[in-house]
């Protein structure tokens, strides 16, 4: 067993030697290959190099005096030789370390640079490459390459060579230059007025469509473009009033070569053209002109128009009824109207140059005026009382209506005002105060002896009240039938005088000096009414919505509801009566309403219901009072109320009240 396993051993060891020698054939097999490969790679560089040294030593005065960037590099983009422009674009020296261009390819360009170089590689050359670079600091750079493949003498490529420019501010240039030329295209195409531009031998350069609609050209702009306008004048003469004219004076604007703007020009259909002709010289060489047809008819109608507006208002404002004066910032007389010279006492030439205030007002006045001048520097216009001393020496009051003044750029250059003399007025306004005052001592005097009569007229009323009661309860048993009758009409007549007094006085309280107002809930106080109020079953008074809240007094609330509810309930005779309260909301005010289904009321009491006393179909049990009540209140707060009827369909009363 021993001499076997040795002679396996044996075996397996001559296997391995046997398997170690080809591993090293192998080896040796390859590095030889591989030491070829870099020897021909290596002689491959130096005969590059050996060219590139040779060519650029052959035009080395060219290439240090060449503007652009000049780079050789090999076929792996290893750069062998560069100029001084170049490493001033790429931001690189080769003598501080090796530099490999595909490093510097922008990211999204490298299928782009792979494009290139394929092109390359098959042409020999690649012209007007476009793609972007990093920078060894970091800056992106647009450039822009001629490049040519080297070969060695076999023909075999070696490398590439080629001219590199930075065109990232160029390619900027050009982009603001298109965007400005996208703008103008734009702009012209929009203006409104027609564009036509032609060069030096009269061929369409541009032109827009407002061009075309105003000489009815069929066809769009672009169409024109490159077209000769030689003949284009006598083609367009038909449309305008005189011909021969239009083509004379195109002829004699071109002859002359000189600006001529606004020149207008009646076309045959009516309309109104304003031309411009503009030459256009570049180093005082002519390369064309421009025209520019503006429509211009509304605007010439319009100018007449103001002319003769213009015409009127200056007859208004020198014959009219008001003095209009016109001052600067510092107050001094611009201009006066015949008016204000006959109310000032002063000339014209008084009153020209010369300060206003110094001439017609007193120290207070001006002071007034004064600060109404600064008012105005803000802006401000409004209306004021002054009291003026004439030229003759005549105390007059003036209502003054002032506004600021400014030029046409806006500036403020003083003020205007309108001046209406009301002297007679005021008179009557200060005889009117004294009237108010001794109306209002009169209505005090008025309302005190109301109070006084009512007590004096109702202490007898309850003294024959009482004495019927006495006599009835004295002779209970012994009157018959038609005496007790005649003292319950004494009492019921005495109820009615007692209330007629009552009313008087309340109606002859109804003032606003009384009032204690506040914000009072109407939707409260009417359903309080409501419950409190004798209401028969067959009548329903019912709210159709929940009712505002109003600044007033809220005891002057309650007697305006109770008087139109309880009017309402009396005046019902339908077996089903219906009593609605409703309101709405009527250009700032409320609009209440309370309407029935009762008897209704005749159209000749329908003027006269609101009058003291008066009653409907003499009503007895009446005062006619309530609704003079009723109305007072409510023009007490500067409401309005009126009544629409019918007879046996029903009444409806509306009244307004402010709304908070």
């Amino acid at each position: 067993m021993q001499s076997n396993e040795i002679e396996i051993l044996k075996r397996s060891v001559e296997r391995e030697r046997a398997a170690r020698k080809q591993a090293e054939r192998i080896l040796e097999s390859k590095s030889a290959e591989l030491f070829q490969r870099t020897t021909e790679l290596k002689v491959a560089n130096d005969k590059l190099e050996q060219l590139v040294s040779r060519q650029t030593s052959e035009l080395q005065g060219v290439f240090e005096n060449i503007v652009d960037a000049y780079v050789v590099m090999d076929l792996e983009g290893n750069v062998l030789k560069m100029n001084n422009p170049a490493e001033e674009l790429l931001e690189h020296s080769l003598v501080q370390e090796p530099l490999n261009l595909n490093s510097m390819v922008h990211p999204e360009d490298a299928e782009k640079v792979s494009h290139y170089f394929a092109v390359l590689v098959q042409d020999g050359s690649i012209t007007d490459a476009e793609i972007r670079i990093k920078t060894v600091s970091g800056h992106i750079k647009l450039v822009h390459i001629n490049a040519s493949m080297i070969f060695d003498k076999a023909d075999k490529p070696i490398g590439a060579q080629g001219i590199v420019r930075d065109i990232t501010l160029a390619r900027r240039e050009h982009e603001k230059l298109m965007e400005s030329e996208s703008r103008l295209s734009k702009l012209i195409a929009n203006l409104d007025s027609g564009v036509l531009l032609e060069d030096e031998n009269r061929n369409i350069a541009l032109t827009n469509q407002q061009f075309c609609d105003l000489f009815k050209i069929p066809a769009p702009p672009e169409a024109l473009i490159g077209q000769n306008c030689e003949n284009a004048a006598e083609q367009s003469k038909h449309l305008f009033k005189d011909p021969k004219s239009f083509v004379l004076s195109i002829d004699e604007l071109l002859a002359n070569r000189k600006t001529v703007l606004g020149e207008e020009l009646v076309m045959d259909e009516g309309r109104i053209l304003e031309r411009d002709y503009i030459p256009i010289f570049i180093d005082e060489v002519y390369k064309g002109h421009l025209w520019t047809y503006r429509d211009i008819t509304l605007k010439r109608k319009y100018r007449k128009s103001i002319d003769a507006q213009r015409q009127k208002y200056s007859g208004i404002i020198a014959n009219m009824n008001l003095g209009l004066l016109e001052v600067d910032n510092d107050d001094v007389v611009q201009m006066v109207n015949q008016r204000f010279i006959e109310m000032s006492g002063y000339s014209e030439a008084d009153l020209l140059g010369k300060k206003a205030s110094d001439l017609l007002l007193d120290k207070n006045e001006k002071e007034k005026i004064w600060k109404k001048n600064s008012e105005r520097s803000k802006g401000t216009a409004d209306s004021y009382e002054i009291q003026v001393i004439t030229g003759n020496g005549e105390q007059r009051y003036w209502l003054i209506s002032g506004a600021p003044n400014y030029n046409i750029n806006g500036e403020l250059i003083g003020s205007i005002g309108i001046h209406l003399d009301i002297t007679e007025l005021k008179e009557l306004e200060l005889q009117k105060e004294s009237l108010v005052k001794k109306l209002a001592k009169s209505n005090k005097e008025l309302e005190e002896y109301a109070h006084v009569v009512s007590h004096d007229l109702k202490s007898p009323l309850r003294s024959l009240y009482a004495l019927t009661s006495w006599l009835r309860e004295e002779n209970e048993g012994e009157f018959s039938k038609e005496s007790l009758s005649y003292l319950e009409l004494i009492e019921q007549t005495l109820e009615k005088m007692e209330k007629l007094i009552s009313n008087v006085l309340l109606y002859s309280s109804v003032t606003s000096e009384d009032d204690k107002v506040s914000r009072v809930n109407l939707d409260e106080i009417v359903r309080q009414l409501i419950s409190l109020i004798h209401v028969p079953d067959h009548i329903e008074v019912s709210i159709k919505k929940k009712l505002p809240k109003v600044i007033a007094d809220e005891t002057r609330m309650q007697q305006l509801f109770q008087n139109l509810l309880s009017n309402a309930i009396r005046y019902n005779d339908k077996e089903k009566g219906v009593v609605e309260i409703d309101y709405q909301i009527q250009k700032g005010m409320y609009q209440f309403c309370v309407r029935d289904n009762g008897i209704g009321i005749k159209e000749a009491y329908l003027d006269k219901i609101f009058g003291m006393f008066q009653r409907l179909d003499n009503d007895e049990s009446s005062t006619g009072i309530g609704l003079s009540i009723v109305k007072r209140i409510i023009e007490l707060y500067g409401g309005t109320i009126w009544v629409e009827s019918e007879p046996t369909k029903g009444t409806t009363f509306y009244f307004t009240l402010p709304k908070p």
